[in-house]
């Protein structure tokens, strides 16, 4: 029997004792149910089938290729009641990676909470981007990463750039603590120093380069948001305010006294924030704008240069 008729049959037919048969329900079964509950719950299709999938593999604690290889085995009893649970809570709008407690990020597994913004792919761009322009990365000394959340921009960066010091901030406590386990998990912990605070407050040394990702989602729309990310991922990592430029200004209004002369100021935007971006950072004095864009072709960092003047 092909795959492909194996895999529309995760339902057999077993003997139980003389005379009497039982259904015996496949993991592959259980998980293509789960599936059909999710998109019943205006999930996705695809991104259902994947979410149902990773559930799956999260209890049982397999990676893909063993999930493809016993996926038609019969699950027992703790794994279907667990899983249940689980899926009616994704049912439920709430989002994967609070389900798995766990979200990958430039190759790197972190722990994700509420209590921070879950790590998106578009942030590598931010990643990618600081790396790109410090070519000769031994020479970097100070990176400030600005409103660090899980704390996955400055450990990715501090994993690619081992010679340099980095300071990462947030207004959050209970964001800071994600942080710091995530740092210790992934063995930076003693090059990043952490502070509790708004934006630059606090920094007494200049930095060759400032990174950022920060709220961007304008309140007025902030309830059309999806309910994965409106009910259930912190407002404070999200709201920039009115037309959700306000912490942008904010930070770039404090960017220019904490760079050194030719530091370079690095910040993800929203898809439609490119000229925001620019009216902003000409506005306070930097220069040398340059924009990255994302995969789908979208305007989504931004970064400008301090050159000369006074601090």
């Amino acid at each position: 029997m092909d795959r492909a008729c194996r895999d529309a049959l995760p339902v057999r037919e077993a003997q139980a004792g003389p005379g009497s048969t039982r259904r015996t329900v496949s993991i592959l079964s259980t998980v293509d149910a789960a599936r059909a509950r999710l998109i019943a719950s205006g999930i996705q299709p695809d991104e259902a089938g994947l979410d149902a999938e990773v559930l799956a593999r999260h209890l049982l604690g397999w990676d893909r290729a063993t999930y493809f290889t016993a996926r038609h085995r019969e699950p027992d009893d703790r794994f279907a009641t667990t899983y249940g649970v689980l899926v009616e809570r994704r049912a439920g709008r709430e989002p994967l990676a609070h389900l798995t407690g766990r979200r990958e990020f430039w190759g790197l597994d972190f722990l994700v909470t509420p209590d921070v913004l879950i790590p998106r792919p578009e942030t590598e761009h931010l990643v990618e981007t600081a790396l790109r322009f410090r070519p000769d990365r031994a020479a970097l000394g100070l990176v400030v990463d600005v409103g660090t959340g899980s704390g996955c921009v400055a450990i990715a960066l501090a994993v690619e750039l081992p010679a340099v010091r980095i300071v990462a901030t947030d207004l959050s406590q209970a964001a800071l603590e994600v942080a710091q386990t995530n740092a210790r998990r992934l063995k930076v912990a003693d090059r990043i120093t952490w502070r509790l605070g708004s934006l630059l407050a606090g920094l007494s040394e200049a930095a060759d380069l400032i990174v950022s990702n920060p709220p961007y989602c304008a309140t007025t729309v902030f309830s059309t948001l999806e309910p994965e990310v409106r009910d259930h991922e912190p407002r404070l990592a999200l709201d920039g305010g009115g037309d959700g430029t306000t912490p942008l200004q904010a930070l770039v209004a404090e960017a220019g006294a904490h760079l050194v002369d030719g530091g370079r100021l690095a910040v993800e935007f929203g898809y439609d924030q490119e000229a925001d971006f620019r009216r902003v950072v000409a506005a306070h004095g930097l220069a040398d704008i340059e924009i990255v864009r994302d995969l789908q072709g979208h305007p989504r960092v931004g970064t400008a240069v301090r050159r000369g003047g006074d601090r």
